[in-house]
């Protein structure tokens, strides 16, 4: 179906110049119909767009038309408006709009800005994230799985609640959801991401709804027969058909996957990107003689995307295809790749730390051996980043960071601040490592207690000069009104600061006596502010007044939770765990409150899994 982008751009200009008591006579189009010339490589991908609005008259055009959309909503941030997160009341606008003029002639830094589903969430939840997107600049949105069953099982079912019963859900509601989800995502002109996960069961007639373990017996022999084989042995790994990896040197199984693929091209025009990838796990390669016969394992996933890009080029599709590179495939192979311009290669360093940023080159080029099935993950960022480098040397096309910021370990960022600052720094310094946009695979749910984390991707991707400085404190006073600015910057910085993710994940040195006295520190304060935060409570500003709220249950949640990880550090193991289990059970016991800014599922999960200081061993870090 095709939607006419720049009338919705102009229903959304008029919904908001209401809101904010303001006439004004602003055309929109494409910058062929105003004249307005500017180079860019690929004048649908690329967006750019000219603001020029004096005296309340004026226009606003855009390279494509979803740049016309993201300059409305660019322009109503210079007359006022703050998109503060996703969700109920989550816009802040300005109690009078003054209608300056606005000049701006901009291209964005990137050209992938794509926000990725995950966590647990429900139907409303992912509406609100692809209604906020465009207004902060993301240009795409990526829908994991042939219906993204995962994310939605999750929060409808209320898994690792202690409060919430199962509600009745089914695949079938999952499907309907992803066809609403693909509407809006069109209807704004959005690059349509899909699949990824799953292309290794489809083909073969099995679900791709998750990773589901399977009793051995109900999963067909058929399947069993085509896995890798390991140790000797063929069959499905851990029971987990989603993990396995298949024997792709088999003629009949490149020929399935590969021709999956393209009837999904075919079937779906709407997509503008299909992501293959292999199964999920690692070290699970096969082991047959023809499969060894290549240089690097990676040497068969290449062949493979070749081949689908072969067909798509003879079925005339534009359909772009995307490789990841990680755990086994890390290493890159001596095979041509013969449509680098309609591949994107994926870089995803699932296992790095987020206690450190990218840095502005690579200080690591030196790969490890090649072991088959004898990856190791790497985790400081400089190891990590040698294998983006070696396959540069390989891949000359567009090359994407699809990473985890927002996923897992900024759970333990009290204040959001810490990993606000590290994502700031990796998009600004993505020019020299050669990567030309992100994809954010993140908990959708996901300002608590700001957005500063999500707002500083995405404004970076879009203007690498950002300034983090202001863009935090304009932030803080929309989310929170002008008069509570400088408090609340000091208050999420000893908050970020004591809750130091690195020291949590055992990814740097344990200083135990200043890493307790931080924690008491913050544990004071946030008792301290308790009084401030319910002078606040009554404000009038439905946004700021939701802000409040959250910010004071934030208070709850965090403070048992620094007490827990104090009692660790004194050896008072079941003190600990008590207190932890009194932060999860606060956040469960106010979900219907909190519900549009804190994944609870995954808040439970990565506290009970990710503390790891003073730990014996550390877990590998989940690929899921």
């Amino acid at each position: 179906m095709k939607y006419d982008v720049i009338d919705f751009a102009r229903e959304e200009l008029a919904k908001y110049l209401e809101k904010l008591g303001v006439s004004a006579e602003i055309s929109l189009g494409l910058f062929s119909e105003f004249g307005v010339e500017m180079e860019l490589k690929d004048p649908y991908r690329d967006d750019a767009y000219v603001i020029s609005v004096k005296n309340k008259k004026g226009f606003i055009a855009g390279s494509n038309e979803r740049s016309v959309l993201l300059g409305v909503y660019r322009f109503l941030e210079e007359w006022g408006i703050t998109w503060v997160r996703p969700g109920p009341n989550g816009t802040h606008y300005p109690k009078t709009c003054t209608a300056p003029d606005v000049e701006i002639k901009e291209a964005a830094a990137k050209r992938h800005r794509i926000m990725c589903i995950e966590g647990a969430i429900s139907i409303e939840n992912a509406l609100d994230m692809i209604e906020w997107i465009p207004k902060v600049g993301f240009n795409g949105y990526y829908i994991q799985f042939s219906k993204g069953h995962e994310f939605f099982e999750r929060w409808y079912k209320h898994q690792q609640s202690t409060v919430k019963e199962p509600e009745p859900y089914t695949v079938e509601q999952s499907e309907e959801y992803v066809k609403l989800m693909s509407k809006e995502i069109k209807k704004r002109g959005l690059l349509l991401h899909r699949m990824g996960h799953g292309w290794n069961c489809t083909a073969f007639g099995l679900p791709d709804d998750g990773w589901h373990k399977y009793e051995y017996e109900d999963i067909p022999q058929e399947f069993h027969d085509i896995c890798a084989m390991v140790n000797g042995e063929r069959k499905c790994w851990n029971n987990r058909p989603l993990q396995t990896q298949l024997c792709y040197s088999n003629p009949m199984v490149h020929e399935k996957l590969v021709n999956q693929v393209l009837k999904y091209a075919e079937e779906n025009p709407d997509v503008d990107v299909i992501h293959y990838w292999l199964g999920d796990w690692y070290n699970n390669t096969c082991e047959c003689d023809e499969c060894m016969k290549v240089d690097r394992y990676s040497a068969h996933y290449i062949n493979m995307v070749n081949s689908i890009c072969d067909k798509l080029a003879q079925k005339g599709l534009k359909t772009q295809i995307v490789f990841s590179t990680g755990t086994n495939r890390a290493h890159p192979t001596n095979t041509e790749i013969k449509h680098p311009d309609n591949m994107m290669m994926m870089f995803a360093p699932i296992s790095r730390t987020y206690g450190e940023s990218f840095p502005d080159k690579f200080n690591v080029t030196t790969l490890p051996e090649y072991k088959h099935n004898g990856f190791v993950l790497p985790v400081n960022v400089d190891d990590n980043l040698a294998y983006l480098h070696a396959w540069k040397q390989r891949f000359q096309g567009d090359a994407i960071d699809f990473d985890y910021h927002l996923m897992w370990d900024h759970i333990f960022d009290a204040g959001g601040e810490a990993i606000a600052r590290i994502a700031h720094e990796d998009m600004k310094n993505f020019d020299n490592l050669g990567l030309n946009g992100f994809i954010s695979c993140q908990l959708q749910r996901n300002a608590f207690p700001s957005s500063i984390a999500m707002t500083s991707i995405a404004k970076s991707l879009w203007n690498h000069g950002t300034d983090f400085e202001k863009m935090r404190r304009d932030l803080y006073a929309a989310t929170f009104g002008e008069d509570a600015v400088d408090t609340l910057c000091d208050y999420f910085a000893l908050l970020s600061k004591s809750f130091d993710i690195a020291v949590i994940r055992d990814q740097k040195p344990l200083n135990a006596p200043e890493f307790k006295a931080g924690l008491e520190a913050s544990v004071k304060a946030m008792d301290d502010i308790k009084d401030y935060i319910e002078a606040h409570l009554n404000v009038e500003d439905p946004c700021q007044k939701d802000s409040w709220k959250y910010l004071q249950i934030h208070r709850e949640i965090y403070s048992l939770l620094g007490k827990s990880l104090i009692a660790r550090l004194d050896a008072e193991y079941e003190k600990a765990e008590e207190y932890k289990k009194q932060s999860q059970q606060v956040a469960f016991e106010n979900e219907d409150i909190i519900q549009p800014v804190l994944d609870c599922m995954f808040y439970k999960r990565m506290t009970n899994e990710r503390v790891n200081f003073l730990n014996p061993e550390l877990p590998p870090p989940p690929l899921f």
